[in-house]
């Protein structure tokens, strides 16, 4: 039931929010009333997540009640159309305000709310022309209601706490929900961006996670960079190994129900090797993921893991609107097909690992890597296997950036960090069944962790 903290009068619109203070992954609902019936408006709604400005243009036409309620109104035009509850979350796309021209939509600040403003015009208005009007600074006058909507990725109580690895062996920021515990424990690590983001693994803590967003370079007392041209980049095992041992040693961790890991892209087969060599990792989440070691060496007592052998496309251009992967990668040209014999065997045989669920998520318009490539190959490898515990997802329309629930898509972005330049990267996908993959993905994953972390989460 909407919490109707604002009073409505005729004519006079209110905005009306079930959760002015929700959770970045929860829906809210919004209504507007109090408009003239039968009449267009715009709905203006932005927000600024790092440095750049994020912003939604769309309108609706109120009803003969003057209401417009986005659970069951269409949106006749704008970032998108249709009844599309969270679209203006969703749908936002960069400003051209922005100096940055490919921004990525990403909360690095997760104590603080994203602040999403919604604001509400008298007239309909195009995104292009919303641009021209705000040069002209000819909005005001046509603004007849706003609000300010906190989306949180940091459930109140939760223990937010900075590890080093000078100081516990390994970096990054540890997530314990409130409470008494103990919590299942879950390792999540991003792909080619150097460090860490928080926002999954603070997001995973809200429900009942004690999680750990894992840096394996690009932060102190790591490597500075990969994709080096200059330079050989070996990674080890055993800094991994040593994040497991250090979750499993926490007070208000369930340790008997072992660790999940949730990888994606370019970390994925640092999850498979993790799956494969070190006995408390139960279940593995792999997210658009390659299978073998990219660029790097992967040692482990002993034993090196040689990096696959990637092919540069004729046609790829440098510091063009092609990803660098997809210039580098071979399979594009050629998808490993179910129905081909079995593919050949790999020097981490992860498949034989029977006590770890694994769950493989594929964007089939994955302009990055190949994902659909590695699901095909990762799901006949399980079978051969005669494995008892896997899923594979595959979203169509999906781009390679899959992000928690009502996060922006990205068809493309800036990315920082690989060879010490910044590498313009194309991800893919198509707004609309992107966001929902990304909604349906990440109930699912949840759902995952839950179901193979053996003991009930506890909050």
């Amino acid at each position: 039931m909407l919490n109707l903290h604002l009073a409505m009068e005729k004519h006079n619109p209110k905005i009306l929010c079930s959760q002015i203070d929700s959770m970045s992954d929860d829906p809210v609902l919004i209504k507007i009333e109090g408009l003239h019936p039968e009449k267009t408006y715009t709905l203006h709604s932005f927000a600024k997540p790092s440095s750049d400005l994020f912003e939604c243009v769309v309108n609706y036409k109120a009803d003969s009640q003057g209401v417009i309620d986005l659970d069951k109104s269409e949106a006749t035009n704008g970032n998108y159309t249709g009844v599309e509850p969270m679209g203006i979350f969703w749908s936002m796309k960069p400003s051209p305000t922005n100096k940055n021209k490919y921004p990525r939509f990403a909360k690095l600040d997760v104590t603080t709310p994203l602040e999403v403003t919604l604001c509400i015009y008298d007239c309909e208005i195009t995104f292009e022309q919303f641009q021209t009007m705000r040069t002209e600074k000819t909005l005001d006058k046509h603004k007849v209601a706003s609000t300010v909507i906190n989306r949180w990725y940091m459930k109140p109580g939760t223990k937010r706490i900075k590890l080093s690895v000078k100081k516990h062996g390994v970096c990054g920021t540890l997530f314990i929900p409130s409470g008494k515990g103990p919590f299942p424990a879950v390792i999540t690590m991003f792909g080619s961006h150097p460090g860490t983001m928080e926002y999954k693994a603070s997001l995973l803590a809200s429900h009942g996670f004690a999680a750990l967003a894992l840096a394996y370079f690009g932060a102190p007392g790591l490597p500075k960079l990969f994709l080096s041209v200059t330079e050989e980049w070996t990674l080890k095992l055993e800094y991994f190994e040593n994040a497991v041992k250090y979750l499993l040693n926490h007070e208000k961790v369930d340790a008997p129900s072992g660790v999940g890991v949730m990888v994606l892209s370019f970390s994925g087969f640092i999850g498979f090797a993790m799956a494969t060599f070190i006995p408390e990792v139960k279940c593995l989440i792999l997210q658009n993921a390659v299978t073998h070691p990219a660029y790097v060496n992967l040692t482990y007592k002993g034993m090196t893991f040689a990096p696959e052998n990637w092919e540069m496309s004729e046609d790829f251009e440098p510091n063009s609107d092609s990803s660098v992967l997809r210039g580098l990668c071979q399979f594009f040209k050629s998808s490993y097909s179910l129905t081909a014999p079995g593919p050949e065997d790999l020097s981490m045989k992860f498949y034989n690992r029977k006590d770890v669920a694994y769950m493989f998520i594929a964007s089939l318009d994955d302009e990055n890597t190949p994902s659909e490539h590695y699901a095909n190959r990762t799901q006949k490898l399980l079978q051969l296997a005669k494995h008892p515990n896997y899923v594979i997802l595959r979203y169509p329309g999906a781009g390679h950036l899959l992000e928690p629930p009502y996060i922006v898509h990205h068809r493309s972005s800036v990315l920082k960090g690989t060879v010490g330049v910044e590498s313009l990267l194309c991800w893919g996908g198509v707004a609309l069944p992107h966001c929902k993959a990304q909604e349906d993905a990440w109930k699912k994953q949840v759902q995952f962790l839950r179901n193979n972390l053996v003991h009930c989460v506890k909050m």
